[in-house]
């Protein structure tokens, strides 16, 4: 008895789940004829399925835009070295075309991945661009045009954007490449007219805290005898407190590198006696001390040249001019190279 009244209650719960099954399904066809048949909900339902459809294929092209990007390989060192080690025309070419195939490849993506992939991809090319600059400073005439448009290129790039530079890496090792592209330039173009003064000068214009606080190891080379006192003294107050909030051992080590540069300016400094000089060698390879030499109390020039340096040698028959034009004068003339190998 007791297991046919378990059948019976089986079969009973097995019909009744099958009516209300049968219940749901009528429910969702009269849905799905209420959808079509209502112009509103034709125009919802039809929404619906392009989204579902622009979803996978926005995945997809995303997908392939990426592999595209991989393909040309603007990201590997190995890539860079190449274009990096090319004539200033054929770096231009090349940075021409791959700025094309990145414009390319950019097509029939969603709009806000594209923006900012194109911002990403923009920063890469100009940071190559500057690194190009940096390890190209010294030209020929016939490369000049090439070089000066690739400065064109970077003179537009603002070097004070904090957001970028935060959500960018591209962005900071540009920032940083253009900023001491711009020491490069100011001390060629100032170079006996306190170069030094003109980078702090722009450096105290930038407002981004974050680039400021990346940027400040490079001042540290601006504390230097041949510097303003007024910038020397600029520089030292301003450093401390930067070179202090930066991460790790690197604050640390920038400040043990200030402090070495603050001890040579004090040495160097006007009324101080003169600096101990290594032990050199005469021509004759002879021993020469400076405490031996007759020098005290002597107005010196002190030239240090190396016959591996081009512009050395250029100015050595200026130097004996200088010398015979001043021969009647209490001046020493002392000229020192730097040569390892006689």
């Amino acid at each position: 008895m007791s297991y046919c009244f378990l059948l019976e209650d089986f079969w009973s719960a097995k019909i009744e789940i099958i009516t209300r099954i049968k219940g749901i399904s009528q429910k969702i066809l009269y849905l799905c004829h209420y959808f079509l048949n209502h112009s509103v909900m034709k125009k919802i339902f039809a929404i619906l399925v392009c989204a579902l459809v622009s979803c996978t294929n926005s995945e997809e092209a995303i997908k392939a835009y990426q592999q595209q990007k991989e393909a040309i390989g603007l990201q590997s060192a190995e890539k860079q070295n190449e274009l990096l080690g090319q004539s200033p025309m054929a770096f231009k070419q090349s940075m021409q075309a791959i700025a094309q195939q990145y414009t390319q490849i950019l097509k029939n993506l969603p709009a806000d991945f594209a923006a900012k992939e194109e911002k990403a991809n923009r920063y890469q090319q100009l940071a190559i661009v500057s690194e190009y600059l940096l390890n190209h400073r010294k030209y020929t005439e016939e490369e000049a045009p090439a070089i000066k448009e690739l400065e064109a290129l970077c003179a537009t790039v603002d070097l004070d954007n904090a957001a970028d530079f935060n959500d960018y890496p591209d962005y900071q090792i540009l920032v940083r490449n253009l900023f001491q592209w711009r020491i490069y330039s100011h001390k060629v173009q100032y170079e006996f007219d306190d170069p030094w003064g003109k980078v702090l000068a722009d450096f105290k214009a930038l407002k981004s805290e974050n680039i400021k606080q990346e940027l400040a190891p490079l001042l540290i080379e601006g504390v230097s005898p041949t510097s303003a006192t007024d910038t020397n003294e600029e520089i030292i107050d301003l450093l401390p407190e930067l070179l202090k909030n930066r991460k790790g051992m690197s604050g640390i080590e920038f400040q043990h590198e200030l402090d070495h540069h603050i001890d040579l300016l004090n040495k160097l400094k006007a009324g101080q006696p003169f600096p101990a000089l290594p032990i050199l060698t005469d021509l004759n390879d002879k021993e020469v001390k400076y405490e031996h030499l007759p020098l005290k109390g002597k107005l010196l020039f002190i030239d240090i040249w190396a016959t591996y340096c081009p512009d050395c040698r250029k100015e050595l028959p200026a130097l004996e001019a200088l010398q015979e034009d001043y021969k009647t004068l209490p001046i020493t003339f002392v000229s020192i190279s730097v040569d390892r190998d006689k």
